[in-house]
């Protein structure tokens, strides 16, 4: 066997670096999961890339639709964690204050939360939200998000936003059926059916909680694309609001008997909410 001489070693260096190279440029920057198949782009791609490889037709694209990511399941994950906290602390003290029902409330958020089904979806990138009757209830507006449909997205690039790199995961668009609303209060979930003729109202009275909430004046409507808002329910003071198609209408906590530093629980609890998985 010949010894190697300095040009042959040098030689061999340079097959190994470019192999190794090579293998460093064949790793995909992002990786895209849809279902069971995996999709892997040699630099990020943009959604209508991920669509077209996965087979998915843009125009299909459903507001159920999801970009999860390992980073922002984690930050929910620190979220929940923290409103948990607070809901329970909010608890005690309420019941040292004497306001026992606001405290059994506080307790019942707290218990549900645990199992609320919560994903850790992206936003990004700014997308054109069709907002129909068909999808929910509203106005057409602009907004940071994923939760929207995309309309013409080979046409405008604001809707079509840059994946980010690293691996995520696609949930496809899916029809979810006829219309219904998720209510959420301390009573616990209920998920109903609704009707164009129903108002927000109509749909609490039918999910009990004005037997417990006599008195609730306002709930919050929490639409598929994320966006929440405030809406008066009392009878005295109803907006006849229609329910958000898909989405969750949120009966907040009574805090008026409370400090300052409570008065933004509803918010946050508001703010989890809005990651509120619509295909579970």
């Amino acid at each position: 066997m010949k010894p190697m001489t300095l040009l042959s070693l040098i030689a061999g260096a340079v097959l190994l670096n470019s192999a190794a190279h090579a293998q460093q440029q064949a790793e995909p920057v992002t990786q895209v999961i849809v279902g069971e198949s995996v999709y892997g782009f040699s630099e990020q791609p943009r959604l209508l890339n991920a669509y077209l490889a996965a087979e998915l037709e843009p125009s299909a694209y459903w507001p159920s639709s999801r970009v999860v990511t390992a980073a922002q399941t984690q930050k929910l994950a620190e979220r929940r964690s923290q409103v948990l906290e607070r809901l329970q602390q909010l608890a005690s003290v309420a019941t040292a204050e004497g306001e026992e029902a606001l405290a059994a409330d506080a307790q019942a958020y707290a218990e549900q939360l645990q199992s609320w089904p919560l994903i850790g979806a992206e936003w990004i990138g700014r997308t054109k939200i069709d907002d129909r009757l068909d999808v929910q209830s509203g106005v057409s507006f602009e907004r940071r998000s994923l939760y929207s449909s995309f309309n013409q997205a080979t046409a405008s690039l604001q809707a079509n936003p840059l994946l980010p790199a690293g691996s995520l995961q696609i949930l496809p668009p899916r029809d979810l059926g006829a219309w219904q609303v998720t209510v959420i209060s301390p009573a616990g979930v209920k998920k109903l059916p609704f009707t164009a003729d129903d108002s927000v109202r109509d749909v609490l009275q039918q999910a009990g909680v004005f037997a417990q909430r006599y008195d609730l004046s306002s709930a919050y409507l929490i639409a598929l694309t994320g966006l929440s808002r405030s809406t008066d329910v009392a009878y005295y003071n109803d907006a006849a609001a229609m329910p958000p198609v898909h989405g969750l209408i949120f009966v907040g906590l009574d805090l008026s008997a409370m400090d300052a530093e409570w008065q933004s629980l509803n918010t946050q609890l508001r703010a989890l909410l809005s990651y509120w998985n619509p295909q579970s």
